[in-house]
């Protein structure tokens, strides 16, 4: 987690899905397995790390800085170029069915796991990296999870007016519906109330959600009038794969955590214990420290090489890969997830 080069991760999966496109045969069926399989192993043998320490924060250089800014760039437009790439290759290459439908579940997971996780981290950043955010989630047509994740979510995270907060007992199925649903009215309000403080109209091409959802949309009728058919229904796939990953994530992060409510409606500030940490290294270094959520909640705009693990979060048993495949079996993430937040909230209790 301490080198730059080890977030190439993304980029180089990139690489290996071209490479199992022109294998051929079974060899694209091998990269599923790896996600599915091979990482939520790999993810317990290698462990955990508690790094960085405040006193390497406090020694890291501008220049090592400006490498790890580096890695996430590369892994942000690795995901538009791999894009490109299939929905080009669809359209020249003679696929079968399970071929089109692997290829797509591949790129739906790695617009999910690399290009929204990049977003992610750029959508609290100004400027041009803000607008790569925006690129980035309209190539899944989520454009909106922009405006809801940083003026919605990291304001009422853990509470029951959060779409994206899973309540305890509540399946990932039943949450994506409604963080899906929930996520894009929030959006919609929380960009209207914005545009009517500047006095603008809503209906206008000031509107961040219609300018990049009608980018979206232009993008898919470019598709189909210059590749055909077949690279549309890619573009589709991979956008709801790409979601359905994204709105996973927002799942185990937040499953089951509330904040206290005061006497008077409001809520006590966002703390580390709102948010489950995973400081399990191959999750890390694959997700740009996406498991240091704890740390992201306490400061949004910290950059994910400076995100710190907090004992006083609750922990995820397993990493990131382990836990989305858990998520994905309801009565198994029950069993293993509602003991686990009892023992927090039993520790808290007792520790409070």
């Amino acid at each position: 987690m301490r080198f730059p080069l080890s977030y190439l991760a993304g980029p180089l999966t990139a690489l290996l899905i071209v490479a199992a496109f022109y294998a051929g045969g079974y060899w694209l069926l091998a990269l599923p397995a790896i996600v599915y399989l091979a990482l939520p192993v790999a993810e317990q043998i290698a462990g955990v790390s508690r790094w960085p320490s405040q006193t390497r924060l406090d020694r890291m250089s501008g220049r090592a800085a400006a490498r790890y800014e580096f890695m996430l760039l590369l892994g942000a437009w690795s995901y538009p170029l791999l894009l490109g790439w299939a929905l080009w290759a669809v359209a020249v290459t003679p696929l079968a069915w399970w071929q089109f439908g692997v290829l797509a579940l591949l790129l739906g997971e790695y617009g999910g796991f690399v290009g929204i996780v990049t977003a992610h981290e750029l959508m609290h950043r100004s400027g041009g990296k803000r607008q790569l955010s925006f690129f980035l989630m309209a190539l899944t047509g989520y454009a909106h999870f922009c405006v809801e994740h940083v003026r919605g979510h990291h304001v009422r995270v853990a509470t029951p007016e959060d779409p994206a907060t899973a309540r305890r007992g509540e399946s990932l199925y039943g949450f994506v519906i409604r963080s899906v649903i929930g996520g894009f009215r929030s959006a919609w309000r929380l960009e209207a109330e914005r545009l009517e403080r500047a006095g603008k109209a809503v209906w206008s091409h000031h509107n961040d959600i219609l300018r990049w959802h009608g980018f979206t949309l232009a993008l898919a009728i470019a598709v189909i009038l210059l590749l055909g058919p077949a690279s549309l229904l890619l573009f589709a796939i991979q956008a709801f794969f790409a979601i359905m990953a994204l709105e996973a994530i927002n799942y185990l992060e937040h499953y089951g955590l509330l904040r206290s409510q005061r006497p008077d409606g409001s809520y006590e500030r966002v703390r580390p214990a709102h948010s489950w940490n995973s400081s399990h290294i191959v999750s890390n270094v694959s997700l740009f420290n996406l498991g240091r959520h704890s740390d992201h909640h306490a400061q949004s705009n910290r950059p994910y090489y400076r995100l710190r693990h907090h004992d006083a979060a609750p922990q995820l048993p397993f990493g990131y890969g382990g836990s989305f495949v858990l998520s994905l079996v309801p009565p198994l993430w029950f069993r293993v997830m509602d003991r686990e937040l009892d023992r927090f909230e039993a520790r808290a209790g007792a520790e409070g």
